[in-house]
Parts: structure tokens; C-alpha cells; sequence
């Protein structure tokens, strides 16, 4: 069995909010980030869980929160991301309240939306 049907059998509630995430915060937000933030959200004791995760996957990288560069976006991401940050005021990620000292820690390294462009 592979890792990703054992954590949906180990853990459900984990990757409903896992998948919730990552279509909240769009195509950028690969499963494995997604899945340790939401480890490190729901349950910060799994931190050298989580340190595991990360140094067998293969996402070299600095750790720590890096932003996107909404140039480079699609106008349909754009909107995307707009009316959420009109809903909610911060992006998914910060919603999570995860302190960016606690990622560098763990080596994750998390692609965060950044400042809006100005609108037109």
C-alpha cells in the first residue's frame, strides 16, 4: 500500500482538510506542503513526523515562506484569489496560522500568495 492510501486510511479528517486546502488555495500548493501544513496546524506534536515527510520527499529548497508573483497568474487565478482575499482579508496558508519560525524548523519550504497586484 502506497503512502497515500495509508494516510487516507490512518488519517480521513487529515486529508479531507489536506484536499479543502489545496482547492482553496489553487493549482500552486502541491499535496505534500499541503498535508504537512495541515499536520502542523491540526496537530503540532507531529512536528518530527512531519520533518520525516519532508527530507524523504524530493522538493529540495530553502525552508520558509515564499511568495508568488501574481504576474505570472492566470487572470482566472487572479479573480481566484481576489474575491477570497475580499471574503477573508489573508490567504489559506495564513488563515492557518502557522508561525514561520515552526516551517524552517520542520525544512518546509511554502508558496505563499503574497501581495495582490494592483487592480487595473
Amino acid at each position: 500500500m502506497n503512502q497515500h492510501h495509508r494516510r487516507w486510511l490512518l488519517a480521513p479528517v487529515r486529508q479531507w482538510r489536506t484536499r479543502r486546502l489545496m482547492a482553496q488555495h489553487g493549482p500552486s500548493l502541491a499535496y505534500s506542503t499541503a498535508w504537512a501544513l495541515i499536520t502542523l496546524a491540526t496537530a503540532p506534536r507531529e512536528v518530527a513526523f512531519v520533518q520525516q515527510s519532508i527530507r524523504e520527499s524530493d522538493e529540495p529548497g530553502e525552508a520558509g515562506l515564499c511568495f508568488d508573483d501574481w504576474t505570472e497568474l492566470t487572470d482566472q487565478e487572479r479573480e481566484h484569489r481576489r474575491r477570497w482575499l475580499s471574503r477573508h482579508d489573508r490567504s489559506p496558508i495564513q488563515m492557518l496560522e502557522i508561525p514561520e519560525e515552526l516551517l524552517k524548523t520542520t525544512g518546509l519550504r511554502v508558496n505563499d500568495w503574497g501581495e495582490p497586484d494592483p487592480q487595473p
